[in-house]
């Protein structure tokens, strides 16, 4: 899973927890995982002085929590995940980029008022390449304070959990039938996952949610989609190919059944709480 998305889950996850509760850990800003490589995670809103002036950038929080707080105060009742699949995909397939960045798709956090949403997109930028902590990137999740209709996409999750594991299953048979040990390993590792009673244990991410907030169920699909995670550049799955037609075209089939299956895994999980 990209880092991008590890810490949209874990925004939102930890984010509906303070607003339900009012708990979030007190290191989350500095010890969650998700923000390791980040020398500042900030959250702005988009505003015009006048009619015909360029848009500016006005900080609301200099960080998660302060995020939170003001989430708290405006109104909002829940925090949820949302995801567009890209316009065009004539010249590339969402899962064939989906490792670079702003490839994939668009994923957005929602925030749901009452009768309204507003949304908040992430630019990711490298402000100090030489950290020798490795801190390289700001973020900012930025929003126009537009209300909008609330789409609070909801997915059933044994039915997801099903479909991921009939896909992992026959992606893990195409790959040992091709000699790609590693990949086939990885696939069956991902599919253990929706059984284990421990699932986030291979998983790095082990803070990307709060745990005792999500059932077991839930737990097990969401590391097993993390886990099942193989789309990158060089080197990663989407840069294979095959000689016979049929086996390539199986290959996209299975590739893009699997991505589709992460993606609603994820909106299953973090969206129920």
């Amino acid at each position: 899973m990209t880092g991008i998305l590890a810490q949209l889950i874990a925004l939102t996850a930890y984010g509906n927890e303070f607003l339900k509760n009012g708990n979030v850990p007190a290191d989350f800003n500095s010890a969650n995982t998700t923000f390791q490589f980040c020398n500042k995670v900030g959250f702005g809103v988009i505003k015009k002085t006048f009619f015909f002036s360029k848009p500016v950038e006005k900080p609301v929080a200099e960080n998660p929590v302060k995020w939170f707080e003001y989430l708290k105060n405006s109104g909002c009742r829940n925090l949820r995940l949302y995801f567009e699949h890209s316009k065009d995909q004539s010249f590339a397939k969402d899962h064939k980029l989906a490792g670079l960045v702003g490839g994939g798709g668009s994923w957005l956090i929602e925030s749901v008022f009452n009768g309204y949403s507003i949304y908040w997109a992430n630019r990711w930028e490298v402000t100090n390449k030489d950290a020798i902590d490795n801190k390289i990137w700001s973020v900012n999740y930025l929003t126009n304070l537009a209300e909008q209709p609330v789409s609070n996409l909801q997915i059933n999750i044994n039915k997801i959990k099903d479909d991921l594991q009939q896909t992992l299953t026959e992606i893990a048979a195409f790959a040992f039938k091709h000699d790609l040990q590693n990949w086939g390993e990885l696939f069956d590792k991902a599919k253990s996952t929706l059984q284990s009673s421990l699932p986030e244990e291979n998983y790095y991410n082990k803070d990307i949610v709060p745990l005792g907030n999500y059932s077991l169920t839930a737990k097990q699909v969401l590391f097993s989609a993390a886990l099942a995670w193989v789309f990158g550049g060089m080197g990663s799955w989407n840069d294979l190919g095959f000689e016979n037609t049929e086996d390539d075209e199986t290959y996209d089939r299975l590739s893009a059944q699997l991505y589709s299956d992460i993606i609603k895994a994820v909106i299953a999980v973090v969206n129920t709480y």
